[in-house]
């Protein structure tokens, strides 16, 4: 047990520094964390997009709409992956089908998935 006031001070030394150390650690890992999850939401938002924008084009082409959303996603992105299901037009003939796109990114804490649905234009049809 310290007897005097110099013993004292001498015992508690160093624990401002430790408990700071350790504060600023605790923070860069918080700061860290928030702006990881950030990007991560500001690329799912470019994936949407990017899904949108690609069922936007196989739309305008449901006939070979895997081959019209492919150039978009690879223009944008060229790691993504593009999964096109529909098109051709629907049970009636008219084109009015239900096309699925799906759009795969990586990211950099995982991988991002998006989809769009879109109903195909009709074909052959003049204004």
């Amino acid at each position: 047990m310290p007897s005097t006031r110099s013993d004292l001070d001498r015992s508690d030394a160093g624990y401002v520094t430790v408990e700071a150390a350790i504060m600023f650690t605790a923070l860069t890992v918080v700061v860290g964390l928030v702006v990881a999850g950030i990007v991560t939401v500001a690329s799912y938002l470019g994936a949407v997009d990017l899904a949108r924008d690609a069922a936007r084009a196989a739309a305008l082409d449901p006939g070979n709409a895997s081959g019209a959303a492919s150039p978009v996603v690879s223009s944008v992105d060229a790691d993504a992956q593009v999964s096109v299901s529909g098109g051709g037009g629907g049970d009636d003939g008219g084109g009015s089908g239900l096309i699925t796109v799906q759009i795969t990114r990586p990211g950099h804490l995982f991988d991002l998935s998006a989809t769009a649905v879109i109903v195909a234009e009709p074909a052959g049809e003049s204004q």
